[in-house]
């Protein structure tokens, strides 16, 4: 067999199969990729991956296995392979589209997805994935379900208030409605507890949120659904990444004579974004930091609404921040930083001043 400085495997995970390729990268620097018949998403499948990949991979080369982040049905697999001993890597959706737009791909098949993300394994360092700790798992499910429940109290009570308004309402239908509302109410009330219960529980996971909602206008829901939907921000290594991953990157579209709108992409996680939209109202008016940046912002904009959505994008950062840091929340923080430069600058001004004379 031939020797080799890097290999990678590439996987298209869909619900039911899985499409493979193995990248090779050999001394001349030259990629050479196999390819074989897909296998089912499953534990059957996985063991015919397993037992390919033994036949084929060079032992004495580490071997990365690339797929791309897709809901619920990458997780089995990539849990797998982990508790196998592999290196894993799990890429956001957008980071793969844009490699995929820099090859000119201009077909899309399994086959060529796959080979892709192989490919993308060869030629970049990319961090590697560790599973989630369980009870951050539990807690991004308590918060999807809670979430999923007031949507459906939400549509609830419109079709309850459009009933009551109509000039032949019916009472009986009326009534059942209100049930199901109650029962929402309920169910909402009872997932809630879930979370709280599940976080007491965990010493660490407690105090670090703590941290968060030592920020003026954050509550104890709005810090556990963002810790929850980020994982603990498990896989963010900086504030530009954690922006992207919540939709809140900047796009701007010019070209010539045309200029476009500056507006968020809003390509990332969508349950970040509603669970911060009520918390951002609530520091406009009482967070002391944010509502000077909302104050200053606001007057520039043509819609409050998107100073309003910058003040989401900060709060998201700071949260991250604090839980980083492990620190509490400091109003005068932005002052003291201020005091801290000016500091520096006048020591540099007095210096300079000596060194002249």
């Amino acid at each position: 067999m031939e020797k080799y400085l890097k290999q990678s495997l590439g996987i298209d995970v869909s619900k039911l199969n899985l499409s493979l390729s193995l990248g090779s990268l050999n001394k001349k620097l030259v990629k050479e990729f196999e390819s074989r018949p897909d296998v089912s998403n499953d534990l059957k499948g996985y063991k015919v991956l397993l037992k390919w990949l033994k036949a084929s991979v060079d032992s004495e080369v580490e071997l990365l296995v690339v797929m791309e982040a897709t809901g619920v049905y990458h997780q089995s697999i990539a849990h797998y392979l982990y508790e196998q001993g592999y290196s894993v890597c799990i890429m956001q959706s957008g980071r793969v589209k844009r490699y995929a737009q820099s090859l000119d791909q201009r077909s899309k098949t399994d086959a060529l997805d796959s080979r892709m993300l192989s490919m993308l394994g060869l030629e970049r360092n990319i961090r590697l994935w560790h599973p989630p700790s369980e009870e951050l798992q539990e807690l991004k499910g308590l918060s999807r379900e809670r979430s999923s429940l007031l949507n459906d109290r939400t549509m609830e009570t419109n079709r309850q208030g459009a009933i009551a308004s109509s000039v032949h309402n019916n009472a009986r239908a009326l009534k059942r409605h209100k049930i199901r509302l109650k029962l929402l109410n309920t169910q909402i009330a009872a997932v809630e507890e879930d979370m709280q219960l599940l976080i007491s529980k965990n010493e660490v996971l407690k105090r670090k949120l703590d941290y968060l909602t030592s920020i003026p206008g954050i509550s104890f829901i709005s810090a556990a659904t963002v810790i929850g939907e980020t994982l603990g921000f498990e896989s963010i290594v900086n504030a530009k990444q954690l922006a992207s991953y919540a939709g809140y990157d900047v796009v701007l579209r010019e070209s010539g004579n045309f200029k476009g709108k500056t507006r968020i992409s809003k390509r990332g996680n969508s349950h970040i974004r509603a669970a911060l939209h009520m918390p951002s109202l609530t520091c406009v008016r009482c967070n002391p930091t944010l509502k000077v940046f909302y104050n200053r912002l606001k007057p520039k904009k043509a819609k409050p609404l998107v100073a309003l959505i910058a003040v989401q994008r900060k709060l998201l950062i700071l949260m991250y921040t604090l839980w980083k840091n492990e620190e509490v929340y400091d109003a005068k923080f932005e002052t003291k930083k201020q005091q801290k430069h000016e500091a520096l600058a006048a020591q540099d001004n007095k210096l300079i001043a000596q060194l002249v004379s």
